[in-house]
């Protein structure tokens, strides 16, 4: 009886184990979300691209990032929900993205108010 119960034991670890490890990939695997700040310089929204340069703390040279804009994406300007037609150049933007297929595709971008040139048009 002993002998069985060790045996069912060790048998239930095993198992265990290799669930574990099988599912482990899986979570690697995910795509990692980040986040940039910078400023657009240029929107292609025909192509749902569009173009920061980003902001470098430390005086590091701050290099421009071109971003592919996902259909499900959302745009936030000021606090009010938006599109992609809505970035200007100069605005302030938040970027929350991930790579996919080594490009980098926005899933969020938040704009905090419009540009002063943007501003003073209206």
């Amino acid at each position: 009886m002993r002998k069985l119960l060790v045996l069912g034991l060790a048998a239930v670890c095993v198992l265990g184990l290799a669930t574990l490890s099988m599912a482990a990939p899986k979570a690697t695997s995910k795509s990692a979300s980040h986040t940039v700040v910078g400023e657009v310089v240029s929107v292609d929204a025909t192509n749902n691209t569009f173009t920061i340069k980003e902001n470098v703390k430390g005086g590091g040279e701050a290099k421009e990032l071109t971003f592919n804009f996902d259909a499900k994406g959302k745009v936030t300007v000021a606090g009010k929900p938006g599109k992609l037609d809505d970035l200007k150049s100069g605005d302030s933007a938040t970027i929350h993205y991930t790579e996919k297929e080594g490009k980098m595709v926005a899933m969020q971008i938040r704009i905090a108010k419009p540009s002063a040139s943007k501003a003073s048009s209206k």
